[in-house]
């Protein structure tokens, strides 16, 4: 083990995730010592269900399980669009308020590129968020000031009107569009951990869309001891790709 993989397993137990998983293994180490087998036994499995629930191995396994399928987009290569609708969750706003990406906005870098390589005539931004305490935010809308910050002119974006909350509101407004303006080949982009679920509401909505994905998390990593401690990185990854498995089980 080097000296820097020692030094940033000892910082990531230093941190409250590392040291809650400490207290939780002391704990049991301790109930052992009293000899106190069922107290230890609810420690230790405790501490297994947190380590596991914050691994980045476990994480990234999750994810290419999701990703599974899906293929990477050659911009170079890809036939041409007619519209590319663009799911939201690629943007975050700063203290200011200002739209900005977050950890899925490749969403967003994708799609520009396609439109630079003159892959896609129109853009399509969709999503609703009340996770502001400025109050409700428009995705779409976010996701236009970053597109035009790229280079796309407004000419080239459109954002839908409806209210979209979730996947399958922004796939039924995707499919009411396709509809009224006639596209003939649509592309539909998002994480590729998102796809799978994203192209099932679709084609139960009857939007016949090819996939494009973005934002690959499920990529493996070499061993690395202070990747063994629970952290927020495994905590993110976990849980997301649990929320897809429930969203897919629910049909939602």
């Amino acid at each position: 083990m080097t000296l820097f993989a020692f030094e940033k397993t000892l910082g990531l137990l230093a941190m409250p995730v590392g040291l809650l998983w400490l207290f939780l293994l002391a704990s049991a180490g301790l109930c052992l010592l009293r000899k106190q087998r069922l107290s230890a036994a609810l420690f230790l499995v405790s501490a297994l269900g947190y380590a596991l629930a914050g691994n980045v191995y476990l994480g990234s396994a999750l994810m290419a399980r999701l990703e599974a399928g899906v293929s990477p987009v050659d911009v170079a290569t890809v036939a041409p669009f007619d519209a590319v609708c663009v799911l939201g969750g690629g943007t975050g706003e700063d203290f200011q308020g200002h739209p900005e990406a977050n950890l899925a906005g490749d969403r967003i870098v994708l799609a520009a590129r396609l439109w630079h390589a003159g892959k896609v005539k129109l853009l399509v931004a969709s999503g609703m968020s009340r996770d502001s305490v400025r109050g409700v935010r428009n995705l779409g809308q976010e996701t236009r000031t970053l597109w035009r910050g790229l280079g796309v002119p407004d000419a080239a974006i459109l954002v839908v009107a409806d209210p979209c909350w979730n996947t399958r509101d922004e796939i039924a407004a995707d499919r009411r569009l396709q509809a009224r303006l006639g596209w003939r080949r649509v592309g539909l982009l998002s994480s590729a951990w998102h796809l799978p679920r994203a192209l099932a509401l679709a084609r139960k909505a009857g939007l016949a869309a090819t996939p494009l994905a973005a934002d690959w998390r499920g990529r493996p990593h070499p061993f690395q001891l202070q990747l063994l401690v629970p952290q927020a990185m495994g905590f993110l990854d976990v849980q997301r790709a649990c929320w897809e498995f429930l969203g897919r089980r629910l049909g939602r």
